[in-house]
Order: structure tokens, then C-alpha cells, then sequence
């Protein structure tokens, strides 16, 4: 079946709802309250009401009418965070367009896979990305930049009268993120309006959110921990926002205290480096972080709610709860309400308490499931197993409490600095370079990055002369057609690849390889 079909059941709890209704409903009763503290290092501050902002999304919604785009089509928002990213979104929903949201570390070849995918008539970029030029945009319908000093797009604006109206519908799409599978490409996450309210209700419930509370989001927005776990459940609770371009750890506190923030989203990379620095007087209630880490809430003063979530699952599938008797350092929580967890073995047995298995989600596919892999059907089907649970192919281990704690990625994945980066991927492109027979590529353990890619490669026939040239060319053209977050930090020739079986790399050996020539020697890197 194709994604964009969804079915829903009959009754569900946003019948006659999508994101519109949610926005229209929090005008109505919170609309001289602030929802959006746009604070950049450089440029233009500005705060926008709830008020304020829906007429901003109703003038960019008409803009992009104006410009041909209609109901299901898609439109490439290539932003990092800023005001624009939020109204060009929101305006995607208010004509029942797609929303598909990119990666901004992408090179070309990577928007133009995205591109492809979903079909898109158009594209929101910012020149300072350095794509806005390139011959993949310039094939594009339509193409509008940000004005860097606003962080707006004052071309993308027309008169919302002209606006036609939509009927709420929450199975409609609306919008999709680019996520690594074990596939050599990413693939095309496909939400709905029903998907967005789902994570919105939930993740409001999840992190005990109030009317008055201040959420600061420095992640991407491009990223479901920014967009589905944070941003959307602030607007179901008519919160306020406080967005910064990036993250930055010298304007981390200030921000905080001189806005007031009370809740916040972090990743590994956060939780490293703010330990090293003082602890100011803040207004922090809770910060949302991976796991149980009693240690850091006494340092920091507030309380961490761990959690797991993907972007097929929408949003938080285990949450922590951080007054919990059971809460044990290092657990990621317990399976939330609204989602049928399991925890299986190879052979489909659910684990017993101290086992170790594949964690599996069941759920409504448009609701508290992604929709499917837009244009790829065999990729959505593969990604449930037989009883119709999502397979996230990551293992965790149950433990006697109930709680859950996360041991391993079964899936072909890396983590770098936050980002998934799918093995297969960067396998592609390495296999391409004349003299390279064959390449197996993980992670290797980085203090800063948590994990950095790493590539094992065995020589073609004839084996090039100079090796070290090779070496430089596979890094070129991985920087060349790849994230630079994805290019391989070193390479290493070897004469085999390990085999688990005579068609699959053993990457348990590769890995334990690419950790002892890490203790072995400091490798020549890529940079």
C-alpha cells in the first residue's frame, strides 16, 4: 500500500483535528501568550504570540499557494532552526502539502536522493549552505531564500485571504524525515497530521509540560527529537518556545537564565561537556535525556527524564519516571501507554526478565507509527514482523522491575554526535573508488563524538601502488557525496574482510578490530 494511504480506525482522539485545528485552538485560548523566542547569536531577536505567528503561517501558506504548491505536494525545507522553518512548516500543513525536512549537513547528491524520493515541486534553503546554487536546486519548480539577518522568508508571503479552505482531515501527510535504515540510502519517513497530534498529547504527558513552562530547543528541528518530542508537545500545552540556531555550549546558561527556560531536550554530546562547567542559579524544572542518571540530576539541580523513541515510533515508545522507587542508573524507563511493547528473541519468544532481545513496537501506522517509507512499500513491509510489530532493531534487555535497559543496535547503525548513520551508506560510496574491492565500515569509540565511522577495505586487482593515495581518494569521495559527519575518520587495509557468512561481513570482528587499533596507535585520520 502506498503511504500516503493511510486508513485510520473510525474513532481515535483527534477525529475532525490536524495541526491547523491544534494551532487555530491555542489562538483561541492563549493567543497574546508567547509561543516563539527566536534568540540567535547574531541577527534579529524576536518573539512571536500565538496570535502573531498563526499569521505568519496563514501569509507564508498563501505564498506558497502563489506559487503552485497544492495539496500532497512536497516541499524541501532545508533550514537550520530559525522562524522560517517553523512557518514554512506549519504553512505545509495548512494546505495539506508535505513538509519534507533535510538534513542541512547533506551534500548534493544526498538533497537530490531526497528529492527524488518524495517528488518535491520546491525548496526553502538558505545560500549560506551552500546548495541554494547547485544544479539539483536550480531543476526544482520553485526555490526561495532565507534572509540570514531575520531568519525569515519575506519572499514567501501573500495575502491569506486568498487562502481556500481545508477540511481537517488527520490522515493526511504531512511531512517526512530522512532516516538511515541499514540501507545503502536514507529512507523517507512519512507522518500525518494524526502522527504530529499523537506526538503532541503524548509528549506533553511524558514530560509533565505546563502552560507557563519554557522549552529551549537548540537541536535541529530537521530531527525528531526537536520537532515531535519537544516543539510539538510545548504547542499542545500552549507553552512557549525558545529556539537558537544550534547548539553552543559558551550561550548554553545564559540563554537559559536569561529566558527563563524550565525544560529542555539533551543528547550525549551535551551531557559531556556541561558537567565541566559551573552550575549557575537556573529556573530548570526537568531536562529529557537517554537514560536514568541520578548523578546528574544532583549536579544539575532538576530532574532528567529518560527516554527512547525513533523517528517510525514518532515519539517516546519507553519513558522514565524519575520519582520512581525502581528507577536504576543506566535503565532507559518502561514501555509508555498507547504502545504494545515486546521484547523478542531471534525465534519471536518474548525475553524473560534478566534477557536480552529485540525491541519491538505495536502500534496504529498513522497514528502512533509512521505512515510507511513514502515511495518504498518492500522497505515498509519488511520493517514489521509477522504479528504486525515494528522491528526498531535495537536491543535492550528487560529487567526485574520492569524497567528496561537499552544493551545494543542489532541494525548495521552508527551514532555520530546524535546523528544515525547507517553503515550501509557509506559502504556505497567507499565500494565506488577504483581499487577498492570490497569495504565493511563501523563505529569506532570517540570522546567527543560518542562514535565516528571508520572503514576496512581489501584491495582490487591490481593492487594500486601508492595506498596512501587511496586512502585519500576514498575520504574525497565520501566528502564529495556524503554528510561530513558520515565521512570516515580512518581507513584501514586489510587482505579480508571477517565473514559471518560466506555473503555477510562479520562487523562484531571489524568492531573489535577498529577498537584495537584505536588503543593500538593514533590512525592517520581524515580530518
Amino acid at each position: 500500500m502506498d503511504a500516503r494511504q493511510v486508513v485510520l480506525p473510525p474513532l481515535h482522539p483527534f477525529v475532525a483535528m490536524d495541526v491547523s485545528t491544534l494551532l487555530a485552538d491555542r489562538v483561541r485560548l492563549r493567543g497574546d501568550h508567547p509561543f516563539l523566542i527566536w534568540d540567535p547569536p547574531e541577527g534579529l531577536a524576536a518573539t512571536w504570540t500565538y496570535a502573531e505567528f498563526a499569521r505568519d503561517v496563514a501569509a507564508t501558506a498563501a505564498g506558497l499557494a502563489a506559487r503552485g504548491v497544492r495539496p500532497g505536494d512536497a516541499v524541501i525545507l532545508h533550514l537550520d532552526n530559525s522562524p522560517a522553518f517553523l512557518h514554512v512548516w506549519f504553512a505545509c500543513a495548512r494546505l495539506g502539502a508535505i513538509a519534507v525536512d533535510v538534513n542541512t549537513r547533506y551534500v548534493e547528491d544526498e538533497l537530490a536522493h531526497a528529492i527524488g524520493l518524495t517528488g518535491a515541486v520546491g525548496i526553502v534553503t538558505d545560500a549560506r549552505l551552500g546548495l541554494a546554487d547547485s544544479a539539483t536546486v536550480a531543476r526544482l519548480g520553485w526555490r526561495v531564500l532565507l534572509d540570514p539577518e531575520t531568519g525569515l522568508v519575506p519572499d514567501l508571503r501573500a495575502d491569506p485571504a486568498t487562502l481556500a479552505p481545508r477540511p481537517a482531515d488527520p490522515a493526511t501527510p504531512l511531512s517526512v524525515q530522512l532516516t538511515s535504515g541499514t540501507t545503502a540510502r536514507p529512507k523517507a519517513v512519512l507522518y500525518t497530521h494524526a502522527n504530529a497530534l499523537w506526538a503532541a498529547r503524548t509528549g506533553s504527558a511524558h514530560w509533565k509540560l505546563r502552560p507557563d513552562d519554557r522549552m529551549f530547543v537548540f537541536a535541529p528541528l530537521f530531527h525528531t527529537h526537536a520537532l515531535t518530542w519537544q516543539l510539538l508537545p510545548t504547542l499542545w500545552v500552549g507553552g512557549t518556545v525558545v529556539l537558537v540556531p544550534k547548539w553552543s555550549t559558551s550561550r548554553f546558561w545564559d540563554t537559559s537564565i536569561r529566558h527563563g527556560c524550565t525544560v529542555s531536550g539533551m543528547v550525549g554530546v551535551m551531557i559531556q561537556v556541561l558537567p565541566r562547567m559551573p552550575v549557575p542559579e537556573h529556573t530548570y524544572r526537568s531536562w529529557i535525556f537517554g537514560l536514568e542518571m541520578p548523578p546528574l540530576e544532583q549536579l544539575f539541580r532538576l530532574r532528567l527524564f529518560s527516554a527512547w523513541g525513533m523517528t517510525e515510533v514518532v515519539t517516546t515508545v519507553i519513558v522514565g519516571e524519575p520519582d520512581a522507587p525502581e528507577a536504576q542508573p543506566g535503565a532507559i524507563g518502561r514501555p509508555a501507554p498507547g504502545y504494545d511493547v515486546r521484547i523478542r528473541l531471534a525465534d519471536d519468544r518474548d525475553v524473560g526478565f534478566g534477557e536480552t532481545g529485540e525491541l519491538r513496537v505495536g502500534g496504529v501506522r498513522g497514528l502512533s507509527l509512521f505512515a510507511g517509507y513514502l515511495g518504498d512499500a518492500a522497505a515498509t513491509s519488511a520493517a514489521f514482523d509477522a504479528d504486525g510489530y515494528f522491528r526498531t532493531g535495537d536491543e535492550v534487555t528487560l529487567l526485574p522491575t520492569g524497567a528496561v535497559r537499552f544493551a545494543s543496535r542489532s541494525k548495521d547503525m552508527l551514532k555520530v554526535s546524535g546523528e544515525n548513520v547507517a553503515a550501509a551508506e557509506i559502504e556505497r560510496v567507499v565500494n565506488q573508488v577504483p581499487g577498492v574491492a570490497e569495504s565493511g565500515v563501523v563505529a569506532q569509540p570517540d570522546p567527543v563524538r560518542q562514535e565516528v565511522p571508520v572503514a576496512f577495505v581489501t584491495l582490487a586487482e591490481p593492487a594500486p601502488a601508492d595506498l596512501e593515495a587511496l586512502k585519500e581518494r576514498i575520504v574525497e569521495q565520501c566528502r564529495g557525496s556524503l554528510a561530513d559527519f558520515k565521512v570516515p575518520r580512518a581507513v584501514y587495509i586489510v587482505d579480508a574482510l571477517p565473514r559471518a557468512t560466506l555473503e555477510k561481513v562479520a562487523k562484531a570482528t571489524l568492531r573489535e578490530w577498529a577498537l584495537e587499533r584505536l588503543e593500538q596507535t593514533a590512525p592517520a585520520t581524515a580530518g
